[in-house]
C-alpha cells in the first residue's frame, strides 16, 4: 500500500465574494531561513493584505516556498520563518475571506508531500490545487496556474511522482551551484536570473566588467602618471641642464608616441570586448525577456476562445498585462531578487543588477460591471554590484522603487506597451506607471 498522497485536485472552481478583491501573488520563494529579501517581501505583503476592506480572494500562484533548491527543507520551518506573511493569510479567511494555493515547481512537493501539504493548509489556512477557476459574481471566470507546465524545460509528467524531474530540477539543484562555485567572485547571482536563457549574455557582461575592467586601471594610470609627474619634471631638467634639451625632445616625442599607442590598444580592446560580448550573447538557450511569457499568451487566448475572461500565471518573473481580444492575459511577476539587464551607453554591454522584484495583480469584481485588473510593481536595489557597474547603470533603471500600478485592464495602458524587455529609461515615456 503506498504512502497517502494530499488531497489536491487538479483543478479548484472559486467562488468569488460579490464585491470582492482577488489579489493574486506568484514566486516568493521563500528560503527556509528569513533574508532580508524575504524579510521585505512578506511585510509589503502582509501590510497590503491587513489595509484591504473588501471580501479578498487571495491566490498564492505557486512558488511561495522554495523546496527544489533546499531539498532537505521542510515546509513548516520555512512559513515559520515567515510567520508574518502567514499570519496575514490566515487572518483573511478569519475575516470571511479565502486563500488559494496553486502548486508551481519549486514547491511541486506540496502536491505529494502529505505533511508539506498539510502544513501550508494549517499556517496560511489555504486550499491546495494544480489550477483554479475564479468565478466571478457576473459569470466570468478566470484561470489561474502558476505556468511551469507549459514550460518544456519544467513541466511534469506526472506532478504527483515524486521521481518525476524535469530538466529544469537539475539545472537548479546541480548545474547552478557549481557555475557559481567556479565563478565565485564574478558570477554571484546567476541563479536569480530572471532570464536564464540569457546566460551566455550574462557571462560575457561579467566578463567585461569584474574581470576586463579591473585590469585596465593602468590605462588610466599610466597617462596620469605622465602629465602629472613626468612632464613637469622634464621642463625643470631642461632649465637646469640645457645640454640635455634635445635628448629630452627625444624621450618627449616618444612619450607621446607611447601614449597613441595606449589609446589604439584601448580602442582594439574595447571593440575585441564588444565583439566577444555580442558573440558570446547571442547563443540565447530560449526566448529572452517578456518572450518568455509567449507560451503563457497563447494559453490565454486559446482560454479565451473557450469563453474565459483571462488567464494568470507567474513562474518568468517577467510581470505582465495585456488585453487578449475579450479578455487579458497576466503575469503576476515575483517578491524575490532577480538578476536583469540594464542597458547602458550604445554600444557598450548591459550591466546585470540585483534588485528585488515586488510585483502582483490585483482585480476587483463587481458584479454590475465587468471585473477590472491592476498590475502593482516596483524594484528595489540590492548590493552586489561593483562601484563600475552602477556608474554604468546610474539613472537608467526603469522601475519604480515602490510598488505602484503600472497596468490596467480593460481601459490600459498594458504592460510593457511594447512587450520589449525594459532596461532603461528610455523606454519610460511609452510605459509611465499609472498612480492610483
Amino acid at each position: 500500500m503506498g504512502s497517502p498522497r494530499p488531497d489536491v485536485p487538479e483543478r479548484l472552481d472559486v467562488l468569488v465574494q460579490p464585491d470582492g478583491k482577488i489579489i493574486t501573488i506568484s514566486d516568493l520563494h521563500l528560503p527556509p531561513e528569513r533574508t532580508t529579501v524575504s524579510g521585505r517581501c512578506c511585510e509589503v505583503l502582509a501590510e497590503r493584505l491587513a489595509a484591504e476592506t473588501a471580501p479578498l480572494t487571495v491566490v498564492l500562484a505557486g512558488d511561495i516556498v522554495e523546496m527544489l533548491a533546499f531539498p532537505g527543507a521542510m515546509a513548516r520551518d520555512i512559513l515559520e520563518a515567515h510567520d508574518d506573511l502567514c499570519r496575514a493569510l490566515a487572518a483573511v479567511t478569519e475575516r470571511g475571506g479565502q486563500v488559494i494555493y496553486t502548486v508551481g515547481n519549486h514547491d511541486g512537493d506540496l502536491a505529494w508531500d502529505l505533511k508539506a501539504a498539510d502544513a501550508v493548509r494549517d499556517v496560511t489556512g489555504a486550499r491546495l490545487c494544480l489550477a483554479a477557476d475564479l468565478r466571478l459574481p457576473d459569470g466570468e471566470r478566470i484561470r489561474v496556474e502558476h505556468g511551469h507546465q507549459i514550460d518544456p524545460y519544467n513541466c511534469f509528467h506526472d506532478p504527483r511522482n515524486p521521481l518525476d524531474t524535469p530538466l529544469g530540477h537539475h539545472i537548479v539543484r546541480e548545474v547552478i551551484p557549481k557555475i557559481e562555485w567556479l565563478g565565485r567572485d564574478w558570477l554571484n547571482g546567476a541563479h536569480e536570473m530572471a532570464d536564464p536563457a540569457d546566460f551566455p549574455s550574462f557571462l560575457a557582461s561579467r566578463l567585461v566588467y569584474r574581470k576586463l575592467a579591473r585590469h585596465l586601471w593602468w590605462l588610466v594610470l599610466l597617462p596620469v602618471v605622465l602629465f602629472a609627474l613626468v612632464l613637469p619634471e622634464m621642463g625643470r631638467v631642461k632649465n637646469r641642464y640645457p645640454d640635455t634639451a634635445a635628448w629630452l625632445h627625444d624621450v618627449e616625442i616618444l612619450g607621446y608616441g607611447a601614449l597613441v599607442d595606449i589609446a589604439i590598444i584601448a580602442l582594439i580592446l574595447a571593440i575585441v570586448s564588444r565583439r566577444a560580448w555580442t558573440s558570446i550573447s547571442a547563443l540565447a538557450l530560449a526566448e529572452r525577456g517578456y518572450g518568455q511569457n509567449s507560451a503563457a499568451r497563447q494559453r490565454a487566448d486559446d482560454l479565451i476562445a473557450d469563453g474565459y475572461a483571462g488567464f494568470i500565471s507567474g513562474h518568468t518573473h517577467h510581470p505582465e498585462l495585456h488585453a487578449h481580444g475579450a479578455g487579458f492575459y497576466a503575469n503576476a511577476g515575483s517578491c524575490t531578487s532577480v538578476v536583469e539587464a540594464i542597458d547602458t551607453m550604445r554600444g557598450v554591454p548591459p550591466v546585470y543588477l540585483r534588485t528585488q522584484q515586488l510585483s502582483w495583480l490585483e482585480i476587483t469584481a463587481d458584479g454590475d460591471r465587468p471585473c477590472h485588473a491592476t498590475l502593482q510593481s516596483a524594484r528595489v536595489e540590492l548590493p552586489g554590484a561593483t562601484r563600475f557597474e552602477r556608474f554604468m547603470a546610474r539613472a537608467r533603471n526603469p522601475h519604480a522603487s515602490a510598488p505602484c500600478s503600472v497596468a490596467s485592464w480593460p481601459q490600459g495602458p498594458d504592460w510593457p506597451a511594447d512587450r520589449k524587455h525594459l532596461r532603461d529609461r528610455r523606454h519610460l515615456r511609452k510605459h509611465m506607471p499609472v498612480r492610483p
